[in-house]
């Protein structure tokens, strides 16, 4: 995958989000320059990144289906995945829609979310507190029922998934004497654990060698989790629960934007997608769908047509 793909992908975006920001929200951006850049709202207005129904009482459920101190810092960016996640499936819960979902098929073959959603329950930005974190897991949409759970990860224009972090700790830090990792799977800082994370109580370990052909009894070099991090963490909030750990609980989708050469052949996102789910011990524990595919769906619902018309003016995303 080359720079120039990526580079082409994001430009066409720019041109497209600028043209909607224009005609929509003249007044309502932070003033910075136009050239390489996307409009951002200014914080008063973040709100209306997200697209929501005329019905007033409908565009309030779905503004407030995530609560404002949960927004990431640069929600207001029209390259927000967050917003473009809260406009999706904030709408099919204030819709009452989740059904929408069971048809969705992911990329390799099976449901992308539930067979059967009627009872189940959506949630943006869930935070996960069973894993012993100082930071708690924070999971872009968990739909659960009675008998499963979906961990959904939102990309966008995201290039790769998240790393761990331990290995990219500076001198000027204050964990960096305690927490400092070389990137192996092995004892360093004369600590007791092979992980720095393990050593201050965080359950990672504990569950991960269940899901993962990853052995806890050896040195592993390279680490085997650093370059899937945040996909294994979305496969433990799926997996470990209040009432336990079960392995076969739950699975991980990954939204991605089918256009995005990232996650095409040689891309750095389907890399380490690919590179985890040919790790899994657990078929299907690890799973994908575009946008375009979801999209496709909510076109059943009349009601969801000012949606499907917004994502194709707003962001370029059209069933497929």
């Amino acid at each position: 995958m080359s720079a120039t793909d990526y580079g082409d992908f994001g430009n066409a975006l720019l041109k497209r989000f600028w043209a909607w920001a224009d005609r929509l929200h003249a007044n309502e951006l932070d003033g910075g320059r136009r050239k390489g850049r996307p409009p951002v709202l200014r914080r008063e207005f973040a709100s209306k990144n997200v697209l929501v129904p005329p019905e007033v009482v409908k565009a309030r459920s779905i503004v407030s289906s995530l609560p404002t101190p949960e927004r990431h810092r640069f929600f207001g960016s029209f390259k927000s995945s967050q917003a473009l996640a809260q406009s999706v499936f904030g709408a099919v819960c204030a819709f009452g829609r989740l059904d929408l979902l069971d048809a969705v098929i992911a990329d390799c073959g099976r449901s992308a979310f539930l067979n059967e959603s009627s009872s189940a329950h959506l949630a943006l930005e869930h935070q996960v507190r069973t894993l012993g974190e100082p930071r708690p897991t924070s999971v872009d949409v968990l739909l659960e029922a009675p008998s499963r759970r979906v961990a959904v990860e939102c990309k966008f224009t995201e290039r790769e998934f998240g790393v761990c972090s331990r290995s990219k700790l500076r001198p000027s830090d204050s964990t960096y004497a305690q927490q400092h990792c070389n990137g192996n799977y092995q004892v360093q800082r004369k600590r007791r654990d092979r992980c720095a994370l393990t050593e201050i109580g965080v359950r990672y370990w504990t569950f991960l060698p269940e899901l993962f052909e990853w052995n806890t009894d050896h040195d592993m070099v390279p680490c085997p989790l650093f370059p899937v991090y945040q996909l294994a963490r979305n496969a433990l909030a799926a997996t470990v629960s209040d009432s336990g750990f079960d392995p076969n609980s739950g699975h991980v989708l990954v939204v991605y934007d089918a256009r995005n050469p990232e996650f095409a052949p040689s891309g750095a996102a389907l890399n380490q997608y690919d590179a985890i789910v040919a790790s899994c011990r657990i078929p299907g524990l690890v799973r994908r769908v575009s946008w375009q595919r979801i999209t496709a769906s909510l076109t059943a619902a009349p009601e969801l047509k000012y949606l499907v018309a917004g994502l194709n003016e707003k962001y370029g995303i059209s069933p497929l």
